[in-house]
């Protein structure tokens, strides 16, 4: 009876809908996102080494993307015959899903959130070659309102691979992402409708006209999701597509057990208020080589009570799109060219005044810490509820205008107590670029306002 009533007010709002443009969209959306990791019951260590792992492969592809680029084909060039090569965009092993359905009548998938990307797009069936998902695959031929695009189609042409299968005169496409993930078939529009939370704990849901891209041959990497919704700066997007002037995300801890919320359309327009004094406000920055990608200007850090004798010129943005400092959704880490890692790590170092710990690669940057007998020695107690928790030096993301974010504890250092280390929540970038992770975000309200061309960030119980 439920899903009756599901599918009744749905179609209800499809046909209210049915008209109006999508770039018309002034819908309120509140929705919840989960991690990747979810109910896993794993540890917060546990957690966070499957999320490294991860950032691993998106910082690979995150600098791909710096060095070459995204660019459109010339009319009759394959990937192979352009300069440059295959464009990449980052890997498709992302960290926060929402839950949404697709169709008339609503078939129900989950999609990774993805701010470093652009296309929209789900595994369809009939399928050729489809990674595992938790969903049913949907399928096009039991939706009314699914509807291949013609090749001459608004945004066929925006994706930088694209074809036309004729007959019958259908847009067709190719995405990759820097970890291997590729996604084909055919261009569509679709019905996109969102369960949103309402003030009174009633669902609320909104309907919308979308491009996407149906795939049918799919391999890489989803992370147990269906599709990807991009919400990056390009045509093709979700932001784009609907003309969302603002977004927002407050990401929860990962162990928390409680799910984060995404915000778009009236809903993010008042989130913060006029007085809020814990705001902090800094330009967002957008670069003609890589249009996709949220970038700000970082102007230094701090570490302890010492600003780090860094030139502003390590995080700047430069004209052939290299370097520049981005805002990420899909990246844990905090990632830093190799020479400012290095002396972030060294002052660190000198002040905790702890020798480096042995491990692995995966393991990041980490410090042995004292065991619980010193602790205990160093109170002058047997007892065993000596804290143990080593006094670490704050961290401050300092960002043009006068923004600056500081850090909670927790959102740049892990304390792996059964192993006897203390880690930094930060990695090399692998080029002269940076990214700002979502490690760094948690418990943060982050709103992208497209209009004023800012990102502002205020400490929150998300």
């Amino acid at each position: 009876m439920r899903q009756q009533r599901f599918v009744a007010l749905v179609l209800l709002v499809a046909s209210a809908c049915a008209s109006t443009d999508a770039s018309a969209f002034v819908g309120d959306v509140r929705v919840a996102l989960k991690h990747v990791d979810a109910g896993k019951q794993l540890s917060r260590p546990e957690l966070i080494r499957r999320a490294m792992r991860r950032s691993k492969a998106r910082a690979a592809a995150l600098s791909a993307a710096r060095s070459r680029g995204v660019f459109r084909f010339p009319p009759g060039k394959s990937d192979q015959q352009a300069p440059g090569g295959t464009p990449v965009r980052p890997s498709g092993d992302l960290e926060y899903v929402v839950d949404l359905a697709i169709g008339t009548p609503p078939q129900r998938i989950s999609a990774l959130l993805d701010t470093g990307s652009d296309l929209i797009w789900t595994q369809c069936a009939p399928c050729a070659t489809c990674l595992a998902q938790p969903d049913p695959l949907f399928v096009p031929a039991k939706s009314t309102s699914y509807e291949p695009m013609h090749c001459a189609g608004p945004l066929c042409s925006d994706i930088a691979h694209h074809g036309c299968q004729r007959p019958p005169d259908t847009c067709t496409y190719r995405y990759n992402y820097g970890d291997g993930t590729t996604t084909m078939g055919v261009y569509a529009t679709e019905r996109f409708t969102f369960t949103s939370s309402s003030t009174s704990g009633d669902d609320v849901l909104t309907t919308v006209p979308l491009g996407f891209g149906c795939g049918s041959v799919n391999v890489g990497s989803l992370n147990n999701a269906s599709g990807i919704v991009g919400f990056g700066r390009n045509p093709l997007s979700l932001v784009s597509q609907l003309s969302i002037r603002r977004f927002s995300y407050c990401l929860t801890p990962y162990a928390s057990g409680r799910k984060s919320t995404l915000l778009f359309g009236s809903f993010a327009n008042t989130l913060y208020g006029d007085d809020d004094a814990l705001v902090q406000t800094t330009p967002l920055l957008q670069s003609p080589q890589n249009p996709t990608f949220y970038y700000v200007h970082l102007t230094g850090l701090t570490v302890g009570t010492r600003r780090l004798r860094i030139p502003e010129s390590a995080f700047a943005l430069r004209q052939d799109g290299t370097g520049g400092v981005i805002v990420d959704s899909g990246t844990a880490l905090t990632l830093l060219p190799g020479a400012v890692l290095a002396e972030v790590v060294r002052v660190f170092r000198t002040q905790l005044r702890l020798p480096f710990a042995n491990g692995s690669a995966d393991d990041g940057v980490c410090f042995v810490v004292p065991t619980a007998a010193w602790w205990r020695r160093a109170a002058g107690t047997s007892s065993s509820s000596s804290s143990s928790q080593v006094a670490v030096p704050r961290m401050v993301l300092h960002f043009q205008g006068g923004a600056d974010l500081d850090l909670p504890r927790r959102n740049y250092v892990l304390d792996d107590h059964r192993r006897g280390r203390l880690c930094l929540l930060l990695a090399d970038s692998g080029d002269d670029g940076s990214t700002i992770g979502n490690l760094v975000q948690q418990d943060m309200r982050v709103l992208y306002d497209l209009e004023a061309e800012t990102l502002s960030f205020a400490p929150a119980q998300c």
